[in-house]
């Protein structure tokens, strides 16, 4: 008897053995029974003497097999699924610098940040399966640079404007919330009552039954302004949501939002709050690493990277060591 069975895997027939205490899964590619086990043997032929992952494709699928309970695991696969149909079958020996360029040129039409997400999968997979030993290297994958950061954002008299502007109650909580806590729409429509805490003062994002994901959604207390706002608007609250129409859930709050910024004469999005959040934050000398918290940044890097520069103090140690 083999040492693996034949599966159902993603609309395919798959190979699925045990390895170090682990189940292994590697899809065939194909539902017919017969050409399945001719490709199993193969591919346990290969295997058994130290035979190698061939293709992108099948690297790429064991890595993210491997590391489905990563917290960015879905990022990672909406990312492969757009970067499949050019790498799945290009075998790894002919991954060079100029298949990298090949892509990149295939998705000009696309954000160079989204090219970059889509090849970072690819390098993550073939570095992994290097380490392995499913590969014998990995091939080197040139990645784009960053493109500089655009922020858009308001000033506090922008937002100011933009808040007098909205008709409608519930948009404007929205706003008020928005910048007191930094969070996403998709958070903020999602709040409910009981994860307003005003004995502790403190607002929890994200909901119990819900997993934390790279979306990651933060607990942040309230100010002054916030409290009144919320205290206000519990009073007369008629359903378990904070933000709330008709006794209900807000679905979306574009095109609340989008009335404001025609009446008021401000440019904005629901997401630049966000920014607006940040930045005001960085003005006022908060450190990175409290606003990457507040904002549920997993890496303060990334936060540096894209507001430090908005703090009077960034770089302002090093312009001083620079008299004469």
């Amino acid at each position: 008897m083999p040492d693996y069975t034949l599966q159902r895997y993603r609309g395919f027939l798959a190979i699925v053995w045990n390895e170090d205490g682990r189940r292994r899964r590697h899809s065939l590619g194909t539902t017919d029974a017969t050409a399945a086990k001719a490709a199993a043997r193969s591919f346990w032929s290969r295997r058994s003497v130290g035979g190698l992952t061939e293709t992108v494709g099948q690297a790429v699928d064991r890595y993210l097999e491997a590391k489905a309970k990563m917290l960015s695991i879905k990022r990672a696969e909406v990312a492969w699924k757009a970067a499949r149909r050019f790498w799945d079958k290009l075998p790894i020996e002919r991954v060079d610098k100029q298949a990298a360029l090949d892509y990149r040129e295939s998705r000009a039409h696309c954000a160079a940040i989204t090219v970059r997400n889509e090849l970072a999968v690819i390098r993550a997979a073939l570095n992994w399966a290097k380490k392995e030993k499913l590969i014998a290297e990995a091939p080197f994958i040139q990645m784009p640079k960053l493109p500089a950061s655009t922020i858009g954002h308001l000033s506090k008299a922008e937002f100011r404007k933009l808040l007098d502007g909205a008709g409608r109650p519930h948009v404007k909580l929205f706003m008020k919330l928005a910048v007191a806590t930094g969070a996403r729409s998709n958070a903020l429509l999602d709040l409910t009552w009981d994860r307003v805490d005003f004995d502790r003062g403190l607002i929890t994002l994200n909901p119990a039954d819900r997993v934390q994901t790279s979306k990651y959604r933060a607990t942040v207390p309230m100010n002054g302004q916030i409290r009144a706002a919320l205290e206000e608007a519990k009073t007369g609250a008629l359903s378990p949501y904070v933000i709330e129409l008709g006794r209900g859930k807000v679905g979306s709050i574009k095109k609340g939002f989008a009335a404001a910024c025609v009446r008021s004469g401000i440019t904005a999005t629901p997401h630049m709050l966000r920014h607006s959040a940040a930045v005001w934050m960085a003005e006022d000398r908060v450190p990175v690493f409290q606003i990457a918290q507040f904002l549920g940044h997993s890496d303060s890097r990334i936060t540096e990277r894209v507001y430090a520069r908005f703090s009077p103090d960034f770089l302002s140690t090093a312009a001083e060591s620079l008299t004469w």
